[in-house]
């Protein structure tokens, strides 16, 4: 680079004059960058419409496509005091008679005397609790077996073993509560006395022997006096719709109906109706229709926007010389309106209400219904309201009790993926989605994948637009190169031509002398 003269010759200012100049001359790049924002902008507003559509298409999943939403049962009990229930989408509708109720209960074994030496501190260690008649085995350890059943009848060991000087009381009780075994010690520590109980009700040895079995353990037997004096579990007996039955739990299924018996009932019954959980699928389908509103809600006026051409995304220039306020004004209308009149947007939005006005044809024996209209729920006769939905709540409350099998299927039917008659109003919606969703990421990439956005149409423009700037910062870099060269050539001939005249003043005041 030529050494820059910066006016010593000429006495002009030419730092300021070519910082004008190229000013002047950088004015296509502050239009570049504004373009370089819109596109940005417009990428940001795709990706937000995009989890608009996932977070719809997500959450229709969890609501009117799953069974267990939209085929409810709701069990309800004359004496809940006795007997109380629940019922799964899957539970016979009808009435359930319970009489003669017997609750299960656990087994128990207690010791029949305080145990210990007279005055023992139970804190102490087994030795000094037991003294000399603390049984041990030859190693000088306190060894002992415990055997309990699980529900199928199968034999749970649990094998422990001490060392009487240093272990507690306490130390045993807890590794018994922390295995396997299904059992609650406690101590009384006033009383000196031990209860041990199963965690679980009902009978489970398959030989009718101790539900709790020591094997011959000499010190659960001798020093903790428990002597086989085993209060055994018992299984529930009840008699329901005039079959006598017994299960090992309190809590148990009937063909999907949850049943918890509560206290025994030896006179009277219990009567447990189960009928069609009405207000829970109103709920559920009403949240999905909210949400449904919602996002085309949000679609509409996204597509409907005012666009202010003469509104660019501002540069860090501009953002410089204004005020906070006046930026984000001007910012509201330099972001309004980027994807107004969008084709993927509408024709989606066009897709949805064809998803939900054409018929469904389930493939159901008996199908009661087939569109929307016939359960209530209706496109809104405000205009303005550009296709939002409407619930009449007593058609649609009318129309569960009626046959929520069909209503679920109006939503959930899931026919050939060709043959969309076939397919639920919610299937349908899915699949609109998705494909829209397909759209917009090859329009602007995914996230997650930063070579997609590279080569999305979008993606691809951005890059074209930084490529113009590059290309255009490098000319500005010889222009300003040129005007230093011009101007420095301009200082040296003045300098030169200074020095030449001051050179002929020179002679000519000799020549006058």
């Amino acid at each position: 680079m030529d050494m820059r003269m910066t006016g010593f010759a000429s006495g002009m200012d030419i730092n300021q004059m070519v910082s004008d100049l190229m000013r002047a001359e950088r004015q296509p790049m502050e239009r570049m960058e504004q373009n370089q924002q819109e596109l940005i902008l417009q990428m940001d507003k795709y990706r937000e419409v995009n989890r608009e559509f996932m977070q719809f298409r997500d959450n229709t999943f969890d609501s009117v496509l799953r069974r267990s939403n939209m085929t409810a049962q709701n069990a309800v009990s004359s004496n809940e005091n006795a007997v109380s229930a629940t019922a799964s989408a899957g539970a016979a509708q009808g009435t359930y008679t319970f009489e003669d109720v017997s609750l299960a209960s656990s087994t128990t074994n207690v010791s029949t005397e305080r145990i210990g030496v007279d005055g023992a501190d139970y804190t102490a260690t087994l030795d000094e609790v037991f003294g000399d008649e603390l049984a041990m085995n030859n190693d000088g350890e306190v060894v002992f077996d415990i055997t309990t059943y699980g529900p199928d009848g199968e034999a749970i060991n649990g094998s422990f073993s001490f060392d009487p000087e240093s272990a507690t009381l306490s130390e045993v009780f807890a590794e018994i509560n922390n295995s396997e075994l299904g059992i609650q010690a406690y101590f009384d520590t006033d009383g000196g006395r031990i209860s041990l109980t199963r965690t679980t009700e009902g009978a489970f040895n398959p030989d009718d022997g101790p539900e709790i079995d020591f094997n011959d353990s000499a010190f659960l037997t001798d020093n903790l006096a428990l002597n086989g004096d085993e209060v055994s579990g018992e299984n529930a007996s009840f008699t329901m719709n005039g079959l006598a039955m017994e299960r090992s739990s309190n809590s148990f299924n009937i063909d999907g109906l949850q049943v918890n018996l509560n206290s025994n009932m030896e006179n009277g019954q219990a009567t447990v109706r189960v009928n069609t959980d009405t207000d829970q699928i109103m709920e559920t389908i009403t949240n999905f229709v909210d949400e449904y509103n919602e996002m085309i809600g949000g679609m509409d006026d996204t597509v409907s926007e005012e666009y202010y051409r003469d509104y660019a995304p501002l540069t860090e220039e501009q953002m410089q010389a204004m005020e906070e306020r006046e930026i984000e004004m001007w910012n509201e209308r330099a972001e309004s309106g980027l994807l107004r009149r969008d084709s993927t947007i509408n024709s989606a939005l066009n897709q949805f209400r064809m998803d939900f006005y054409n018929p469904v044809d389930a493939g159901m024996d008996n199908q009661t219904f087939s569109q929307l209209t016939e359960i209530g729920i209706t496109t809104s006769s405000d205009f303005q309201d550009r296709g939002r939905l409407e619930i009449d709540e007593t058609q649609l409350r009318n129309a569960i009790e009626s046959d929520s099998e069909s209503v679920y299927q109006l939503f959930a039917a899931d026919g050939e993926d060709e043959n969309q008659d076939q397919r639920g109003i919610a299937r349908r919606l899915r699949d609109t989605a998705s494909n829209a969703i397909e759209q917009i990421g090859n329009r602007v990439g995914r996230t997650d994948s930063p070579g997609s956005i590279q080569s999305s149409t979008l993606g691809r423009e951005l890059l074209q637009v930084e490529d113009q700037m590059s290309n255009f910062e490098r000319r500005m870099q010889q222009v300003e190169e040129r005007y230093w060269s011009q101007f420095t050539a301009m200082e040296q001939a003045m300098a030169q031509a200074n020095a030449q005249a001051e050179q002929l003043m020179s002679q000519l005041g000799g020549l006058q002398q």
